[in-house]
C-alpha cells in the first residue's frame, strides 16, 4: 500500500489553486506616550503573473508611522467539498479571502506578521480563529472572484430540500387511540 505524501492532498479530493501575493501593515498606534505595532493583512494580488515558487517578503514601503511587506510564494486552494462555503461567501455584499498569519518574533525583538495561508472557505477561517491564529479578511481582487465563482459553477451541487410529510403521531403509537379532544376536564 503506497502512501501520499503529507504536502499533497489525498487523490480524492478535487482541488483547484491560484497563486497569490499578501500585503501586510504594520502601524505604530500611539496611545499617550506608549507606541504599539498594530499588524494588519490589508490586500490580496491574484493571478499567473504573480507565481513565486518560495515564500518571502519585500518592504514595500516605510514612512514614520507605517512598514509595508508583500508576501509572495502563497496559493489559495480550493475544494469541491467546501463549495457551499465558497458560495455563501460570493453572495455576500462584500466577498472575502480570509489571510491566516503567525506572528513570528526576530532575533532584535521585533515582532513581523507572516502570512501562513490565504482561502476563501469561511468556516476554515473560523476554525483558525478558534485555535487562537490571526485571521484578517481583505475584500476579494475580481480576478480572484471570477475564479472562485467558475469553480463553484462548475463543482457546486446545492443540496435539494425536502419537505417534511406529517406524521400522524396519534395513528402510528400502538399503545394511545385516536381520540376526540374535548378541551380540559374540570372536576
Amino acid at each position: 500500500m503506497s502512501e501520499t505524501p503529507k504536502d499533497q492532498p489525498p487523490p480524492s479530493a478535487e482541488l483547484s489553486e491560484i497563486p497569490v501575493m499578501v500585503l501586510v501593515e504594520c502601524r505604530q498606534a500611539r496611545s499617550g506616550r506608549w507606541v504599539e505595532e498594530q499588524w494588519q493583512a490589508v490586500a490580496v494580488v491574484a493571478g499567473e503573473d504573480v507565481v513565486s515558487d518560495e515564500s518571502n517578503s519585500t518592504l514595500v514601503h516605510e514612512d514614520a508611522d507605517c512598514r509595508r511587506y508583500l508576501w509572495s510564494g502563497l496559493m489559495v486552494s480550493l475544494y469541491k467539498d467546501a463549495c457551499e462555503s465558497y458560495w455563501y461567501n460570493l453572495m455576500s455584499e462584500t466577498p472575502y479571502l480570509y489571510v491566516i498569519c503567525n506572528i513570528d518574533e526576530g532575533e532584535d525583538g521585533q515582532e513581523s506578521l507572516h502570512p501562513m495561508l490565504v482561502t476563501a472557505d469561511q468556516q476554515e477561517a473560523t476554525g483558525h480563529m478558534e485555535i487562537d491564529d490571526r485571521v484578517y479578511s481583505v475584500p476579494m481582487p475580481e480576478q480572484a472572484r471570477q475564479w472562485v465563482e467558475q469553480f463553484v459553477l462548475d463543482n457546486y451541487v446545492p443540496a435539494q430540500k425536502k419537505k417534511r410529510k406529517r406524521q400522524q403521531w396519534a395513528k402510528e403509537s400502538n399503545n394511545v387511540e385516536a381520540t376526540e379532544y374535548n378541551g380540559p376536564v374540570r372536576h
